[in-house]
């Protein structure tokens, strides 16, 4: 036999042995050739995609990558306008600051003081608390009631085992704005999280709007001025008086049978 003959007998023999050994079976999962093109390293925003077998760095390198960045100043969200453009926040956005915790929620309840949604004059109030009170009836107002008091249709209808929270309550009024975006973000008990359904800006309008409703209840006018002012931090014989009357109010919920 010729020895070109037996090059390429040999070269027939080398390239079945590497697809053959390729192939999966049984347990045996095959193997990838290149896995660099079959597992893109393309950037995903927020995302982290590492896959062991890439060779663009290790895992702590690509989880770096990553990370949410602060976006540039004049950066327009996708389907807004230069006059509604999201807001910067130091504790959430763009990236919240605080994990599913109970200990971090004590913190973000003490440190989010401030809703960072101000209005500049009363249009832009009342636009405000239009979007809010339309995604909170879209949202909300399923289990916490269109007016706040947590008697919303699911819990009328039995599908919960206890009230959902009654934002009218003297100690949900006075409770800080951090305490209602901390619920958003992660959800508490049976409320699961609203991160992937509220944007940055329409979680805080909700608040506005929830806000707007205890006001109403107080027979209260929520203007520019109690948009803007910190919510919470009652003095402690101010907290006494708010536990006495949510007794009452879970009182009287206690006689209507809910």
């Amino acid at each position: 036999m010729k020895r070109s003959s037996l090059t390429y007998l040999f070269a027939f023999a080398a390239s079945a042995v590497l697809f053959t050994a390729c192939q999966s079976g049984g347990e045996f999962r095959g193997r990838e050739y290149m896995p660099d093109m079959a597992h893109s390293i393309a950037y995903e925003a927020n995302l982290n995609t590492y896959y062991s077998l890439n060779h663009w760095g290790g895992k702590e390198a690509y989880d770096a990558f990553v990370q949410p960045r602060t976006p540039e100043v004049g950066t327009i969200a996708h389907g807004r306008s230069k006059e509604n453009v999201r807001i910067n926040s130091p504790y959430t956005y763009p990236v919240y600051a605080f994990a599913n915790t109970e200990g971090e929620r004590t913190k973000a309840s003490e440190l989010i003081l401030d809703n960072p949604v101000r209005p500049k004059d009363a249009a832009e109030l009342e636009k405000v608390l239009s979007d809010g009170k339309d995604l909170y009836n879209i949202y909300c107002s399923s289990c916490h009631g269109k007016a706040g008091d947590g008697n919303g249709q699911l819990y009328e209808m039995g599908v919960y085992p206890a009230a959902p929270k009654n934002f009218l309550l003297a100690d949900m009024v006075e409770s800080t704005d951090g305490r209602y975006y901390h619920a958003i973000m992660y959800g508490k008990n049976v409320m699961l999280s609203h991160a992937d359904k509220l944007s940055h800006d329409e979680r805080w309008m909700v608040i506005h709007y929830i806000r707007s409703l205890q006001a109403a209840k107080a027979g209260t006018e929520y203007n520019l001025e109690a948009a803007s002012a910190p919510k919470g931090g009652k003095k402690p014989e101010a907290k006494e008086e708010a536990k006495k009357d949510d007794k009452k109010e879970a009182g009287k919920d206690a006689k209507k049978g809910k």
